[in-house]
């Protein structure tokens, strides 16, 4: 599965958040398209999150997506969210935020980011 072919529903997450996310019914459309893609339940719990000033969200599972820039660790959430890439996944994969060309880039390879 190619990060284009999520057609923008990757975001680079600049909050406080050092886990990748992503809401439950985003996480069910991918694997429409690729149900390779597992969710590991054993997870579920391990990880919480709060976005703003709303109420905690705990982790259902895990989803490991394959990308152009490697693979990533979704949290999956029983909440209305994007897949949210995350600060430390970006460096981790060595991938930086071009925001004048509006693309991910990692080495030589440039991946298209749509605004919202």
């Amino acid at each position: 599965m190619h990060l284009a072919e999520y057609k923008g529903r990757i975001l680079p997450d600049t909050g406080a958040a050092n886990v990748s996310t992503v809401g439950k019914e985003q996480y069910l459309a991918l694997i429409q398209e690729d149900p390779t893609v597992t969710i590991d339940i054993s997870t579920a719990g391990k990880t919480s999150i709060k976005f703003g000033k709303g109420s905690v969200t705990v982790s259902i599972g895990t989803a490991q997506i394959p990308t152009e820039i490697g693979k990533i660790d979704f949290k999956v959430l029983d909440a209305p969210t994007p897949f949210l890439l995350c600060l430390a996944d970006m460096d981790r994969l060595k991938v930086y935020f071009n925001n004048t060309t509006n693309k991910l880039v990692q080495g030589n390879v440039r991946i298209p980011v749509i605004r919202k």
